[in-house]
């Protein structure tokens, strides 16, 4: 599924209206209409109910203007509109319009501003429409307006907002201080990156889309370039073993996976068993030397395990760079990082094999970190490299990659994602709640699978063995990452389901990663 961005949804309005001269009055009432389908399937009989519709001045207030005359007009609710603001009698706009109409209609209207009564009017009511701030808000709501998101919080009752919850930022998922909590949200066209970014996603409800009716063209060549990734998205890109019985592990990919040092012996296997279990033909783990009889009694039995030359303290010397780009050429992708450390040598041995090494790579953790250590943070390494390349950070080495803080990175996490590409020009994959994976042609996919149960040791490490398989079976790196981000958090759903959340290791989670693969119609 796609989702619009704010100014992607204002410039398909401004084309709608002045290249086919579709006034914003009729936007607004296809909206309208929208919003009250959605509430009569949920809440009817709405005949007698008591509705309070509360509005800003913008147009997300014109949407609820029309809501409300359309619920008494189609249902004869008892419908009462609050504003935020009373403008002047007689405008021309289409809020103006609107709220003319709806005094004509008789439904009592009334401003917040020196009431004693708005208050208890929506605690007394059955329902709340929520039009008070639509898609253009930035930081927090003004003082009218936050007392009437907090009544609508403090009532108790059902809450519907207009597009997107009054104090949303529909681009970023960021909250104002307040911001409504509402139970269903019809958004308007597309849905909203914010409605499924966090913390936004603790404040949408349940979503509901509605269509207002733009030209297929508008509709359809905005430019949209985000995706909320389904099973449907991935299926067509996953190598299919069917039927065929000529099927041989040369067909599904070699994977090199670089990872463990002395201590980390468990990211090691973990990575080699998220390539494993994602379905990769051959699998070679590397690892110093000392963890070799480790690796090997934990490794899962099909990989096979090679020991490379180590420094003093049991990570990977730079002395080992030749055998391992050697090794590297027979791959069709390597994963690199997890549980390396940041050993002065092992951080030169990452830089090298970077720079020298032509096949597609996955790098993750101590990698990314020996990164974001050099002058210019590894810029201008990744920039010259020829081949594919998939970075997956977390919000800490994200911040490190960018030169900020893991708190910035989260406040603006499709920022922070987009800036990476920018700085680094490959495949950028920011994990946590709501994994976001951008490439340097604009595309950018949210991930809705996962769940906290995977907020756990080992998680990332299992993934990067995932995405590994996914770049050397698929050999394109913006699929890769969006199939191994949304199989890796779905093998984490059904492991849930089975085990719970507490307590959940990767181990389990890999249990689980043929049945996401299944699930997924493969």
């Amino acid at each position: 599924m796609k989702l619009a961005t704010s100014t992607q949804i204002r410039a398909m309005d401004k084309e709608t209206i002045d290249a086919f001269g579709v006034p914003m009055l009729i936007l607004m009432e296809n909206a309208a209409l929208g919003v009250v389908e959605q509430i009569a399937r949920r809440w009817s009989p709405l005949d007698g109910k008591r509705i309070a519709v509360v509005c800003g001045k913008g147009n997300n207030g014109g949407d609820g203007l029309a809501v409300a005359r359309h619920l008494l007009a189609r249902y004869d609710a008892k419908v009462t509109i609050w504003l935020t603001e009373n403008p002047q009698h007689g405008g021309a706009g289409a809020f103006d319009i609107n709220l003319q109409i709806a005094r004509r209609f008789g439904i009592d209207v009334h401003p917040i501003e020196g009431s004693d009564s708005f208050e208890s009017n929506l605690a007394g009511s059955d329902l709340i429409v929520d039009a008070v701030l639509g898609i253009g808000i930035e930081g927090d709501p003004r003082p009218i307006a936050a007392r009437a998101i907090d009544a609508m919080n403090a009532a108790p009752r059902s809450v519907v907002s207009i597009d997107v919850p009054s104090g949303l930022n529909a681009d970023t998922g960021a909250v104002g201080t307040p911001t409504v909590k509402a139970d269903l949200t019809v958004t308007f066209a597309y849905s909203k990156p914010g409605l499924h970014l966090y913390p936004g996603v603790d404040y949408r409800g349940e979503i509901a889309l509605a269509d207002i009716g733009y030209p297929p063209s508008v509709r359809d060549g905005s430019g949209i370039d985000i995706l909320l990734t389904d099973s449907q998205d991935v299926r067509p890109w996953l190598p299919s073993r069917g039927q065929n019985r000529d099927a041989n592990k040369g067909r599904f990919g070699a994977c090199l996976l670089i990872a463990g040092s002395m201590g980390f012996a468990g990211a090691a296997s973990l990575c080699a068993l998220g390539a494993v279990r994602s379905g990769a033909g051959l699998v070679t783990l590397c690892v110093p030397k000392s963890l070799i009889d480790i690796v090997m009694t934990r490794a899962p039995e099909t990989a096979m395990t090679r020991a490379f030359a180590q420094t003093a303290g049991g990570s990977f010397s730079a002395e080992a760079i030749d055998a391992l780009l050697a090794a590297g050429e027979k791959a069709d992708a390597i994963g690199l990082g997890s549980g390396i450390s940041i050993d002065a040598g092992t951080r030169e041995l990452v830089v090298r094999f970077l720079k020298d090494c032509s096949s597609p790579v996955v790098i993750d953790a101590d990698a990314l970190n020996a990164l974001a250590l050099l002058s210019d943070r590894g810029s201008s390494l990744m920039r010259a490299r020829q081949a594919p390349a998939i970075m997956t950070p977390h919000p800490g080495e994200m911040g490190r990659l960018l030169g900020c803080d893991a708190s910035e990175v989260q406040n603006d996490r499709i920022g922070a994602v987009r800036a990476a590409v920018d700085q680094y020009r490959c495949v950028v994959l920011l994990k946590g709640a709501r994994t976001l994976i951008a490439a340097s042609d604009g595309k950018l996919a949210i991930n809705e699978t996962g769940n906290a149960g995977m907020a756990s040791g080992g998680s990332g490490d299992l993934l990067t063995g995932v995405a590994t398989t996914l770049m050397a079976q698929l050999r394109d790196p913006w699929r890769a990452a969006v199939a191994a981000a949304y199989i890796h958090g779905l093998a984490g759903d059904l492991a849930t389901q089975d085990i719970g959340k507490a307590g959940l290791l990767a181990t389990d989670v890999a249990g689980y990663l043929p049945a996401a693969i299944r699930q997924c119609g493969v």
